[in-house]
């Protein structure tokens, strides 16, 4: 960004503009990509070390010399390389070129998410293992050493003089997803073991032991989970974040992730319930085999999905609209698959009718289950019958998410009646052929008509939505938004960056004063400013008495 001319001495830092490219962006790459296969070599030979000393039963060298020659070579050659890199990068002058710089932000994100991940796995492991006393001392020292490694970075990440000034919310929000990933799953795992003991189905782990150790094992990597989300959520923030990165995180986790898992659980449900009413000729621990998962998933994929759903209606109007359409997308996929697979069913039923009938069976309830799930839930998000409403039609990124329907649809069809031409002609062609030619494309065609109708369902409405005269989308006038005020932080400057965002849809960056100006302009006054303003870049000022500059930059 090129300031404008007569920019007084209080702008902004050089930390905080652009970092320069061409040859410095070159040597950044390089330098954190270094600084990066440094410290993750260091790390494991550190590791390596320390699961040695920890090891009471081992000498230090014991038998096996060539791995305690590699984890010496790791940490002390790449141990200092790594020092002597972080050391070049952190100083004064180097921060203050690269500070603004996305190279930067992006080496933080990345070794602090392997680093989270690598320590809370080994640690979670390792504290499960001590349930059932088969602890050793790799998981705990892989976990120390990988922890010390994500509280370095946490630091340098927070540092107020040389933290990114660039994607400052990735980090935590990913490290977020990654805990509550970790809570979710272990609870879903610990419900499912409580319910598959009472069904007396959880077959070889009860076998192996008490039936409390596997709920409390899922029990310890569901806290540790917990743990980690509620920082990253609350204490650093996530869930008050409102960049963009951090939109689409919230609406990959209550419009797909958690309404996915909702929807794999009812739907395996009511394929349990469904051949226990058909009384299945299978054993009935085989039949209540899949309900403890199917239960738990149902259960706390809806907890969480519920619970997402009101931190979206508390961010703008646009989020909500993009979990509904993706909630959508993952309903129809489901209703998509149980067509597909009631279609191969009843070609099968057809094909052979007495060989494979239990299987069949089976195959049919399960489509069924999907169909009526499925179609379910993309009905009460959907809503065909309003599908054609004016400000249905109107709804940001509608156009997008029907041409992608239809796009994949069509082309998964079209694969399909290319392997169908394929099988009609091998089957034509091969006289000594064994089978029927509906056994041969039963799962073929369940495939291709439930794409046909995906995709001809969605490209009538594509076509609808063309001829209509409703404007799409309200025009995006301006990119993004740098606001210059001296407003505290907190309510009153997330008011008035909400208050730019949902009128003009674009970027906000807020720059704090050094002195404060009285009666600054309110939110009301600064949208209004950016009335009629057509630029990639914008400088807002709020002044004293009321006033707002409004400056264009170029980039």
């Amino acid at each position: 960004m090129s300031a404008p001319a007569g920019t007084p001495s209080s702008a902004p830092p050089s930390a905080q503009r652009p970092a320069a490219g061409g040859v410095q962006t070159v040597r950044r790459v390089i330098t954190y990509l270094l600084l990066l296969t440094m410290v993750v070599i260091a790390a494991i030979g550190l590791s390596g070390l320390l699961e040695r000393g920890l090891d009471a039963g081992n000498l230090l060298a014991s038998s096996d010399t060539g791995g305690l020659a590699q984890s010496l070579a790791f940490s002390l050659i790449a141990g200092p390389l790594a020092a002597l890199l972080w050391w070049l990068t952190w100083r004064e002058s180097a921060m203050e070129r690269d500070r603004a710089s996305v190279a930067w932000p992006l080496y933080l994100v990345v070794v602090s998410t392997i680093a989270l991940l690598t320590s809370s796995i080994a640690l979670f492991a390792w504290g499960a293992s001590l349930v059932v006393g088969e602890a050793n001392a790799s998981g705990i020292a892989v976990a120390i050493v990988w922890g010390l490694v994500w509280l370095w970075h946490y630091w340098m990440w927070r540092h107020p003089a040389k933290g990114p000034t660039r994607l400052v919310g990735v980090a935590p929000a990913i490290a977020s997803l990654v805990g509550l990933t970790f809570a979710t799953g272990g609870l879903v795992f610990a419900l499912a073991s409580l319910i598959d003991s009472a069904l007396g189905t959880f077959g070889t782990v009860v076998a192996s032991g008490p039936a409390w150790q596997p709920v409390v094992q899922s029990l310890f990597w569901a806290v540790g989970g917990a743990l980690i989300w509620w920082w990253h959520w609350f204490r650093a923030g996530v869930r008050r974040q409102s960049t963009g990165f951090a939109n689409v995180l919230l609406v990959y986790i209550a419009g797909f992730a958690s309404f996915a898992v909702f929807a794999f659980g009812v739907t395996l449900t009511l394929s349990v319930v469904l051949r226990l009413l058909t009384l299945s000729e299978d054993p009935l621990t085989v039949t209540l085999d899949p309900l403890g998962v199917s239960i738990a998933s149902a259960v706390f994929g809806a907890l969480v999905l519920v619970y997402h759903l009101r931190v979206v209606a508390g961010h703008p109007v646009v989020i909500g609209k993009a979990v509904r359409l993706v909630t959508s997308g993952v309903a129809l996929a489901v209703a998509a698959t149980g067509v597909g697979v009631t279609v191969n069913a009843l070609l099968a039923a057809i094909a052979s009718p007495i060989v494979g009938s239990a299987i069949v069976r089976d195959l049919l309830l399960g489509g069924i289950s999907a169909l009526v799930v499925g179609g379910a839930l993309w009905w009460s998000s959907w809503r065909p019958g309003r599908a054609g409403a004016a400000d249905r039609v109107a709804t940001p990124g509608r156009r997008i998410y029907l041409v992608v329907i239809f796009g994949v649809s069509a082309l998964v069809a079209l694969i399909t009646l290319l392997v169908i031409g394929y099988q009609s002609f091998s089957f034509a062609l091969d006289g000594a052929s064994s089978g029927s030619l509906v056994e041969r494309l039963r799962a073929a065609l369940g495939l291709f008509a439930a794409t046909v109708l995906v995709a001809a369902y969605h490209f009538s409405l594509w076509r609808h939505d063309r001829a209509a005269t409703v404007a799409q989308e309200v025009p995006r006038m301006i990119g993004r938004v740098t606001l210059v005020t001296s407003a505290d932080a907190g309510e009153p400057v997330e008011v008035i960056v909400e208050a730019i965002r949902e009128a003009t849809g674009s970027r906000v960056t807020v720059w704090k004063r050094a002195a404060a100006v009285a009666d600054e302009p309110d939110a009301a006054a600064l949208v209004a400013a950016l009335d009629g303003v057509e630029a990639d870049h914008v400088l807002l000022v709020a002044g004293p008495k009321g006033a707002a500059e409004v400056i264009r930059l170029s980039d």
